[in-house]
């Protein structure tokens, strides 16, 4: 019997070699999530995080900041409050499944640094202070990736030389194994320097909300819609555009600010977990919109007296296909703790992760639909192999030796198991497959990088 179906597959394996496809597919966007330190209770940790994380690709922890030392400082509290919060972080995304597990950030600032990054970013000094902090803080936490949210450094040197210096100093000290992230303002256009040459910080976040200024479009006079479809677009486009091009939106940027020659899937934008009352300054959290507020339709809430505007489900959906249309390396939340549990049907999360595996092509070899080619499609080959049609790659009806290879091409593609050094059998060696099922018992799972 044995001898009978490694014939048969090696049969099957000499035809379909010269007429074998290999299917490609693009990397999907990354969705990254913010989680601050005081959105950590224990409710949240135990039943709320979790099944957050799994979605995630990366999760950005809030709570530290840097003195003008170039040390790590807290945001409140101890240091060592917040690195037992990291650590807390880092436990739960060690108990999800390998395949499941997001990278962890570490995000260093936010507002009311403004001063304090302009002292170390002028100093040849401070900068390698802070840098080596940094490194050691990676090292101690196990964290993978650093987030810069200067706010904000000013136009002149400040953009053009010290802040990319500053940068480019952190990722030298770091390496390669571990990222290095700016966050701003869109307007905020540093130079595109950070992203070339050997010291190449990996991305840059424009934080496309929160832009209580958006009424100075004069077709738009409410200032509460503060994180509007088009303003995303033309955000994407002042960054991507080639430097000096005329400025499509003057009353927000400059000609001169206006095309910094970024490539796309180096970009990310915001995606806003919170709603802003249009006439003010009020902030309230979509969970508190979805549980208590009353809707109006196209994001709008009435709440607490209140008119709030949020993304509602269109916009999330639109801003995950723009930047799958766009080429973006990330959409990234602010911030998850703000959104209904993600077994929520009408989590933001959750929508923004739907709507983005409807954009992923099916990949030939993905035998149970997870978007990833991989070992545990090979476990469902092997148990499908001549018993039904459940890994059948080629449409021709049964699970057979042609599905195998197309999975063993598909399998070397970006995210499949050749991008975790495993070995992947070469087409002569079905016919020890068929002889040895056992060798493949053990599943392979995917880091996510």
């Amino acid at each position: 019997m044995i001898i009978s179906v490694a014939r048969s597959v090696l049969i099957a394996s000499l035809a379909l070699t010269a007429t074998l496809l290999v299917v490609g597919r693009s990397p999907a966007v990354d969705l990254v999530g913010y989680v601050p330190y005081y959105r950590l209770s224990s409710n949240y940790l135990n039943n709320v995080l979790p099944d957050q994380l799994s979605i995630l690709d990366e999760v950005r922890y809030f709570g530290l900041s840097v003195n003008s030392s170039g040390g790590i400082s807290s945001l409140s509290g101890s240091v060592n409050s917040r690195k037992n919060d990291i650590a807390t972080i880092k436990g739960i995304i060690d108990s999800l499944p390998v395949d499941e597990r997001p990278r962890l950030d570490i995000t260093l600032g936010g507002a009311a640094v403004d001063s304090v990054f302009s002292t170390i970013a002028a100093s040849s000094s401070l900068r390698t202070a802070l840098a080596q902090n940094i490194d050691a803080l990676l090292g101690e936490t196990g964290a993978t990736s650093v987030d810069i949210d200067w706010e904000h450094p000013d136009a002149g040197i400040e953009r053009t030389t010290n802040y990319p210096a500053l940068l480019k100093r952190i990722k030298q000290e770091v390496g390669a194994s571990n990222r290095v992230y700016a966050t701003v303002a869109p307007s905020v256009v540093i130079s595109n320097s950070v992203l070339a040459g050997p010291d190449a910080i990996d991305g840059i976040s424009l934080m496309t909300y929160d832009l209580g200024w958006w009424g100075n479009d004069p077709s738009n006079p409410n200032d509460g819609e503060h994180s509007l479809h088009e303003y995303v677009e033309d955000a994407i486009k002042a960054w991507t555009d080639p430097i000096s091009a005329n400025s499509q939106r003057p009353w927000v940027w400059t000609n001169s600010s206006w095309g910094n020659d970024v490539p796309a899937d180096k970009l990310g934008v915001g995606l806003p977990f919170y709603g802003r009352d249009i006439f003010g300054s009020d902030a309230y959290t979509y969970a508190e919109l979805a549980s208590s507020g009353t809707p109006l339709g196209n994001g709008y809430y009435s709440y607490s007296g209140q008119t709030v505007w949020i993304p509602d489900k269109a916009t999330i959906e639109d801003r995950v296909q723009l930047a799958h249309d766009e080429g973006l390396q990330a959409i990234f939340i602010w911030e998850i703790g703000q959104d209904l549990g993600s077994d929520n049907a009408n989590s933001m999360l959750r929508i923004a992760e739907n709507k983005r595996a409807s954009l992923m092509p099916i990949v030939a070899g993905d035998f149970n639909g997870d978007g990833t080619v991989d070992g545990d499609d090979l476990a469902q080959w092997e148990g499908d192999f001549g018993i039904n049609n459940n890994s059948d790659a080629d449409d021709d009806g049964d699970s057979d030796g042609n599905d195998f290879l197309i999975w063993q091409q598909n399998v070397n593609l970006p995210g499949g198991l050749a991008a975790a050094s495993t070995a992947v059998p070469e087409p002569a060696s079905v016919l020890l497959l068929c002889v040895g099922f056992s060798l493949f018992s053990a599943r392979s799972h995917i880091l996510r990088f």
